[in-house]
């Protein structure tokens, strides 16, 4: 028997199997049919307002701020792993350990005086700079 075949037979019923699920119990279910059955149900309390809520775009520039530096963090560690192992090896110079990795901190540290100098990283103005209407000190 084909392998593409076990796949493909594999897939079918990994689909039939749930959209048979759904379409039993869309057959079996009662329906009955109440507005109160509709509304948002939101812990009990009765929803005031729209359903659209701006939030700050300072929370989502921190959280990708987050993301780059704990990735940057998760990059140093194997690297420091294997420039040990290169320093007691002796097999390579040490400006080929420490070049890209300095590169690459080099980097991160422009993106960070850019994120910094542009207010990404600035949760709270100053009442000076609420009465001059300026984002920067």
């Amino acid at each position: 028997m084909n392998d593409w075949i076990a796949i493909g037979a594999l897939a079918l019923v990994g689909l039939l199997i749930p959209f048979g699920m759904m379409a039993v119990s869309y057959l079996l279910r009662p329906t009955v049919p109440e507005t109160s059955k509709r509304a948002t149900y939101e812990s009990g309390e009765v929803p005031t307002g729209g359903t659209r809520v701006r939030f700050n775009i300072q929370y989502y520039m921190v959280a990708l701020l987050f993301l780059v530096f704990d990735i940057e963090t998760v990059l140093l560690f194997p690297w420091a792993v294997v420039y040990r192992e290169a320093v007691e090896s002796d097999a390579v110079s040490l400006l080929e350990i420490l070049g890209p990795m300095v590169a690459f901190v080099a980097i991160l540290l422009v993106g960070l005086a850019w994120a910094w100098r542009n207010g990404a990283v600035q949760w709270a103005q100053t009442p000076r700079q609420v009465e001059g209407g300026t984002d920067r000190p």
